[in-house]
């Protein structure tokens, strides 16, 4: 059995997140009813699901990698660009979607953060963080059927990669699939960043959070999306050939812009990290500046942005700043990974019982909550509740709803694991040892470790609580 791990975080309030072995809606306020340009992952099928809306695809052109496409070709975890037209707060048609990948290359120098949940990795020297929960993982082309997931990455491996830079110019991976074992550097690769410096006599640049790779444009073609060139402080991606199994230096063949493409006027939804910000109304979103000041919604009411906090955005573009009407918390503030114990407490909600003899969860289901099933059996996305069973294994995220409840912006069915609880310690102190979290009492013992936010050890509870 694995020890059980408390971590906190101290900033306004102390949050908790214990490992133990196991025994809303989306209103687009003002742009409802018309055009529609939204970037985000792909969270389901039966039409594409994204930022929370079923886009019927019947209709629809598909781009991968700037490559004709069909439906088939896309997966859950990837980021992609959907135009099309809302029909209502939750349904959409999709006239287009397009996918192209953040970061494609060899993996090196892979590190475990927390053994159940968190490792980190680098791609064309870009720090990426992959999550047992949140990251999908896949398998295509001729190595598909090979086992592949969070425990079985290794080093070498040649993989493509969807996610989102934090303010740090780390990846968060919402997907990762695996191309090919072990790299070969007759393969293409990509890398999307910010411009760092450059080196116009040698026509090499380096990108903010991944120096350790040179890319050379000697050999490039700069497409029009760049109208001012190379150049620091530009958010481009570039794709080319390692020039040995290192990929310290990239000879890119294409150099373009790496943003979305929104114009002005565009209403967009938008999901993504905070990477800039400057108070609760003006921050940056994936590089896109975002106003926020007359947004008639922010979910939770009392949502408090923060550097590298998960966000969805909706409004419209105006001279290049998103003029946001809804600000929505999609960050992991809280998480829960159990069996459901109740499957149909209500027409909205099921129950999970992470704790034996401790009072129940109760998982409350919005039109906005984003549902992924492992097993591809959950027959009816829109109504979750009549394909859950007793003694199924859901992971779960979204933020505190009070009184024992979570509010899910995302659930996911998957295999039997661990039992995991994040969120705000309620009751609990060292003498008493036990913690209560999200209404859950959950005891600890002399074998108990105790870990900080960066995972350092404290020395035992009373370190931990004080």
């Amino acid at each position: 059995m694995n020890k059980s791990i408390l971590h906190s975080a101290i900033t306004a309030a102390m949050v908790i997140s214990i490992t133990a072995c196991s025994s809303g809606g989306s209103d687009v306020a003002g742009i409802g009813g018309s055009g529609i340009t939204s970037s985000g992952t792909i969270t389901g099928f039966g039409s594409v699901y994204v930022n929370g809306v079923k886009y019927d695809t019947s209709s629809s052109t598909i781009t991968i990698d700037d490559n004709p496409g069909i439906e088939s070709d896309l997966a859950v975890g990837m980021r992609v660009t959907v135009n099309g037209t809302l029909i209502d707060d939750s349904n959409g048609t999709a006239t287009s979607i397009s996918f192209n990948d953040d970061l494609e290359g060899p993996v090196s120098n892979i590190q475990t953060l927390n053994i159940d949940t968190t490792r980190t990795m680098t791609v064309l020297g870009r720090q990426v963080v992959i999550d047992s929960t949140t990251t999908s993982f896949d398998v295509t082309g001729i190595l598909a059927g090979t086992p592949f997931d969070f425990d079985l990455i290794a080093n070498t491996d040649h993989v493509e990669i969807s996610g989102f830079l934090d303010s740090n110019n780390v990846m968060k991976a919402t997907r990762v699939e695996l191309k090919a074992q072990p790299f070969d550097i007759n393969s293409v690769v990509e890398i999307k960043g910010t411009i760092e410096a450059v080196n116009t006599t040698l026509q090499t640049f380096t990108l903010e959070g991944a120096a350790s790779t040179t890319i050379n444009y000697a050999g490039a073609t700069i497409d029009d999306s760049l109208p001012s060139g190379v150049a620091i402080g530009a958010f481009v991606e570039a794709k080319g050939l390692c020039t040995d199994a290192s990929c310290a230096t990239v000879n890119a063949s294409k150099v373009e812009s790496g943003l979305d493409d929104f114009s002005d006027n565009d209403d967009v939804e938008v999901e993504g990290i905070i990477t800039d910000l400057t108070d609760q109304n003006i921050f940056e979103v994936n590089g896109i500046p975002v106003d926020a000041t007359n947004a008639s919604e922010r979910i939770p009411a009392s949502i408090n942005l923060v550097l590298n906090k998960e966000v969805e955005v909706e409004g419209t573009i105006i001279n290049g700043t998103l003029i946001a009407s809804k600000v929505k918390d999609e960050s992991e503030d809280t998480k829960i990974a159990a069996t459901v114990s109740n499957p149909s407490f209500s027409a909205d909600s099921f129950q999970v019982t992470p704790v034996d003899g401790q009072p129940p969860i109760t998982i409350k289901i919005e039109k906005s909550t984003e549902v992924e099933d492992e097993f591809d059996i959950i027959t009816n996305p829109d109504n979750v509740i009549i394909n859950l069973s007793t003694g199924d294994y859901v992971s779960v995220e979204g933020y505190d709803g009070g009184s024992g409840t979570v509010i899910a912006s995302e659930i996911k069915r998957e295999a039997q694991d661990d039992v995991i609880m994040q969120g705000i310690i309620t009751a609990g102190t060292a003498l008493a040892g036990s913690v209560t979290v999200l209404g859950v009492t959950i005891p600890f013992d002399g074998d108990t470790e105790f870990e900080n936010e960066n995972d350092a050890p404290f020395p035992n509870a009373d370190a931990f609580f004080d």
